[in-house]
């Protein structure tokens, strides 16, 4: 399990690179004779670092040596009711002119035998049933479907001459492979179109036609397949190679409310299946639904949700799998609810906490980074982005913060307006401070029902009509007002005795 790391961006995606290999190769690093079975003068040598660095197991099929034969089989049987595509890479050696004879791609029946003739019968020849693809570098005539460059060709039985496909040049332009240099090379087989076909360094050299399972194999579809090769009275090392068989699938962590984009891609694969741990499927890919070459879009597709998905693929008729995580880190915990408070700052305090502790804070108005603060006196928007530590995913939030008191109002009954400077004004006994008092009138009244006094927006009064005192007494007085937000209305009345000694 390898991980990727996936920022809070929201587009996530991947690919994976897998190299094609046998099935033999899976779990096998040069440890040679466990998945397989080496026949003759075959061997196993160590990986070659002169073929690519991606190689994992390497043969040598005859060493350079007179009258050798050699071949390696893959011990778990093929089937042949699914397609395959397999890539390798390959030596023919060094000697051009008097070097020989080369080597073939085989597949072949359970009960055949594993190892051919010498010289010109690539060490293939012989086993029945069988088909075989050359990679041949000697000239034996037309008796074996040859030509003098180093050619290719396609033949069942050893029947050179009825060919399944005739022979060619392995280079398109006839240059000698004999070069000491290392090539590769791709068979693939697809049971949509009964197809066989042989690429040789990028080019495609040979493809045929053929019901593999019935005019080759009596309508057996499991077959072994491996590689043979002999040197005769020319020689030369002849090896094969291996790439490695890699599937690197990558966890994905990301933020809620996010989109994970998950990507498998490889040019050489007949299916895939991506599924989770109740075994929904979820992506479904392979060469009989879907055309060929492997489209990159069909691998794409999204998750929003943690989860453990597995990802079966097929090739060379082999089922591998891994498993990836998807992990969706929660958001904090949005804050406010509701989106706005009010308070009475006379009789109360508040406190605005972010939650979501062991987070970083930004508060706008600016604060030390707090997961709480408490009321400094600013009225309006408070603004909080929250930081979780594992990717930085963030939630914000805003509170709008207002001040609000019910009024608390009380009449005095009695004052005294005689000049001393003590109790000489008739005014509200508040609970609150008056700018939570809106007043709507103030009347006074004798107790004929005179209007003594009256007055809007205040409650002040000294005593006097019209500049005059009015005599000490008894009076009636009537008071309306609200509060700051004209909701609630409310009235008070009744009498008042002034002492004007």
């Amino acid at each position: 399990m390898r991980s990727l790391i996936s920022t809070p961006q929201i587009f996530r995606k991947f690919s994976l690179l897998l190299f094609v290999g046998f099935s033999f190769l899976f779990n096998q690093h040069a440890a040679f004779g466990q998945n397989f079975l080496l026949v003759g003068d075959a061997f196993g040598v160590n990986a070659i670092p002169s073929c690519t660095s991606d190689i994992d197991t390497c043969f040598t099929l005859t060493p350079d040596l007179n009258s050798q034969a050699g071949a390696v089989w893959d011990l778990t049987p093929i089937d042949l009711s699914k397609s395959f595509d397999a890539i390798f890479c390959l030596t023919l050696g060094s000697n051009d002119a008097g070097g020989a004879d080369g080597f073939a791609f085989v597949m072949r029946g359970l009960n055949s035998d594993s190892l051919g003739l010498v010289g010109g019968g690539l060490g293939y020849e012989g086993i029945t049933p069988s088909i075989a693809i050359e990679f041949d570098t000697w000239n034996n005539g037309a008796v074996k479907d040859d030509l003098a460059d180093d050619h290719t060709g396609m033949y069942v039985n050893s029947n050179w001459v009825t060919p399944i496909a005739s022979s060619v040049p392995l280079d398109p332009g006839g240059a000698n492979i004999e070069d000491g240099n290392y090539h590769t090379t791709r068979i693939v087989w697809n049971v949509n179109t009964d197809s066989l076909t042989m690429y040789f360094d990028g080019n495609l050299r040979i493809s045929a036609q053929i019901d593999l399972v019935n005019n080759v194999f009596n309508g057996a579809n499991l077959v072994y397949w491996g590689f043979t090769a002999s040197t005769g009275g020319a020689t030369n090392l002849q090896q094969i190679c291996f790439p490695q068989t890699e599937i690197e699938i990558n966890d994905i962590t990301f933020c809620d409310k996010d989109t994970g984009y998950v990507s498998y891609y490889t040019d050489n694969i007949t299916s895939y299946t991506w599924y989770n741990l109740s075994e929904d499927t979820i992506k479904d890919w392979n060469t009989i639904d879907y055309p060929t070459p492997f489209n990159l879009n069909d691998t794409i597709f999204a998750v929003t949700e943690s989860d453990t998905l597995i990802l079966n693929i097929d090739f060379n008729n082999n089922t591998f799998s891994d498993t990836m995580f998807v992990t969706v880190v929660d958001l904090p915990v949005l804050p406010f609810d509701p989106d706005s408070l009010e308070y009475c700052p006379e009789n109360e305090s508040i406190t605005l906490d972010a939650l979501n502790p062991g987070m970083s804070y930004n508060w706008n108005p600016s604060f030390p980074n707090s997961q709480t603060i408490t009321d400094n006196g600013y009225t309006g928007y408070y603004h909080v982005e929250i930081t979780e530590p594992i990717l930085g995913c963030q939630s914000e939030d805003s509170i709008l913060v207002t001040l609000y008191c019910d009024p608390i109002v009380d009449v005095p009954n009695v004052f005294t307006p005689n000049g001393d400077n003590q109790n000489d004004f008739f005014e509200l006994i508040l609970g609150t401070d008056i700018r939570w008092v809106k007043i709507l009138d103030f009347t006074i009244f004798n107790r004929w029902g005179n209007t003594i006094y009256t007055n809007e927006n205040e409650v002040k009064w000294d005593g006097t009509r019209n500049g005059t005192k009015i005599p000490g007494g008894t009076y009636y007085y009537i008071l309306h007002y609200s509060d700051t937000k004209d909701i609630n209305t409310f009235e008070k009345k009744g009498f008042v005795l002034i002492l004007n000694d």
